[in-house]
């Protein structure tokens, strides 16, 4: 499993403790998902749960600085971050209405987009805001 490393910093210190966040609720997902049948359906639900609404409040204040000092990358970002909470929810509503005869496949499934995804819009997307945004923004 991919985790937060220095490279992926953008030198802004609330956005990269979000970052950091965010690897931390993968890896417990991640930690359940390997549990086994020891780890139900609320388990996991509830981490997927709080990984929406973490991503949701991290898009909202990295958007926010963004905003504040007018950078150039503001709506490219704020469009990724709406496509991502799109598809997040799709998957949590499937998790939580299909019957499932495991649901760690599913959330599995749902581990490995977002960790693919987190680790490639930071590397790709918000490490562009490097040395654009002073650090003591946000």
């Amino acid at each position: 499993m991919g985790v937060w490393h220095d490279g992926m910093k953008v030198g802004i210190e609330q956005v990269d403790d979000d970052h950091r966040g965010l690897f931390a609720i993968l890896r417990e997902l991640d930690l359940a998902i390997r549990a086994g049948s020891a780890v139900g359906t609320d388990v996991l639900g509830d981490i997927l749960g709080r990984m929406d609404r973490y991503a949701r409040e991290h898009f909202a204040r990295e958007e926010e600085i963004q905003r504040e000092v007018g950078y150039e990358g503001y709506e490219e970002n704020r469009r990724q971050h709406a496509e991502l909470i799109r598809t997040l929810d799709a998957f949590i509503a499937r998790f939580r209405t299909e019957p499932m005869d495991d649901p760690r496949v599913t959330a599995e499934t749902i581990r490995s987009f977002l960790m693919v995804w987190i680790s490639e819009h930071i590397v790709k997307v918000d490490r562009k805001m490097r040395g654009r945004i002073l650090p003591w923004c946000g």
